[in-house]
């Protein structure tokens, strides 16, 4: 069976990550409901094409809450989506690196379907919350069917780093971490999505339990490390010799924000999964107001073609209306000037 998965893992008090697009506490009730909006718009999206694959969601959660006066295990009930409560044991210690700290819960989820999984050839895509799909995922299954995994790449120049790492610092970190040579340049893989039959996923949580207490020496020790679960799928994935796909016609990591960067392609239009990580409060809360309020049955009675015809409204995408655009500086200042006010008030 193919499944179709997302996740939210909330903060607790005293645990806060810094979410630059929230600007609020990670702990707090009207952070966490963004994300509580952003998963239910995936899987209204999700389940709109994929009605054959079965739907979860893995949260710490233990009681899903109330969201603008709708029960969210009822829309996620009505929707067909199993709610998997499973504690967050990969927990980075503070200081381990930047903004956020819940990012090991993908780790959380691997062990719960290592253990729980029935059948090895049972396949798991696992994607972030600010995703949504506009076609059926029959084919990307199909792909990833072949070798029991599939994953992409981001073709990043080899200096340049993200979230602490350049690849070459990832070539020198690999060779360490396996105590030999590593020859070839390693490839960064897309962090927010994960499609692995059960049994690669079992081989995933068996690596990764022997190099967690390897990443806290380091860490105590001072010494480079992998420092989010990008980082590290990559290295197990490398470690396994398994590799990123040539071509890649299914997802894109697509930029929106005019302000800071814009990587819109009307070819975007025939991929199956979008990531839209600067949509949260835009695109994306759009969509729910939509599909949530102003549409009968999350949607379900308008076409296929209506639906994408919303979503492309809603995210300006490929075409960002000139109205839009101001809206995004507007905000997008705002919030800016706002951070340094308090940032500058709390200083003194």
């Amino acid at each position: 069976m193919n499944h179709i998965c997302t996740w939210l893992c909330a903060d607790e008090k005293g645990e806060e990550s810094d979410f630059p697009q929230s600007g609020k506490k990670s702990s707090s009730q009207s952070h966490q409901n963004i994300y509580w909006r952003c998963l239910i718009v995936f899987y209204i999206s999700s389940s709109r094409f994929n009605k054959e694959e079965k739907h979860l969601l893995f949260t710490n959660v233990k009681q899903l809450p109330i969201v603008d006066g709708k029960q969210v295990s009822d829309i996620l009930k009505e929707l067909g989506v199993e709610v998997i409560h499973v504690d967050f044991k990969y927990k980075t210690p503070k200081g381990y690196f930047g903004s956020f700290q819940n990012q090991f819960f993908e780790f959380s989820i691997l062990e719960y379907i290592a253990l729980n999984g029935k059948n090895e050839q049972d396949l798991y895509l696992i994607a972030d919350s600010d995703c949504l799909f506009i076609k059926p995922a029959k084919r990307l299954f199909a792909e990833a069917v072949r070798q029991g995994f599939i994953s992409f790449e981001i073709d990043s120049p080899v200096h340049h780093k993200i979230n602490g790492l350049s690849r070459l610092d990832m070539q020198v970190l690999f060779a360490e971490l396996l105590g030999k040579k590593v020859d070839e340049i390693p490839s960064y893989h897309l962090g927010e999505f994960l499609l692995c039959s059960n049994a690669h996923i079992r081989k995933l949580y068996a690596d990764f339990l022997e190099l967690w207490p390897v990443l806290l020496n380091r860490h105590q020790k001072g010494l480079s490390k992998l420092n989010e679960e990008a980082h590290t799928l990559s290295y197990l994935y490398f470690k396994n010799g398994w590799n990123a796909a040539a071509q890649n016609p299914f997802m894109k990591r697509i930029w929106t924000n005019p302000v800071f960067y814009r990587n819109v392609a009307p070819t975007d239009l025939r991929l199956t999964l979008w990531h839209l990580p600067a949509e949260k409060t835009f695109g994306i809360a759009r969509l729910y107001d939509y599909l949530l309020f102003r549409l009968d049955n999350y949607g379900n009675n308008i076409s296929d073609r209506s639906f994408l015809g919303l979503v492309r409204k809603a995210t300006g995408i490929p075409r960002l209306r000139t109205t839009r655009r101001i809206r995004y500086y507007s905000i997008s200042y705002y919030k800016a000037i706002t951070k340094r006010i308090l940032k500058y008030a709390g200083a003194h």
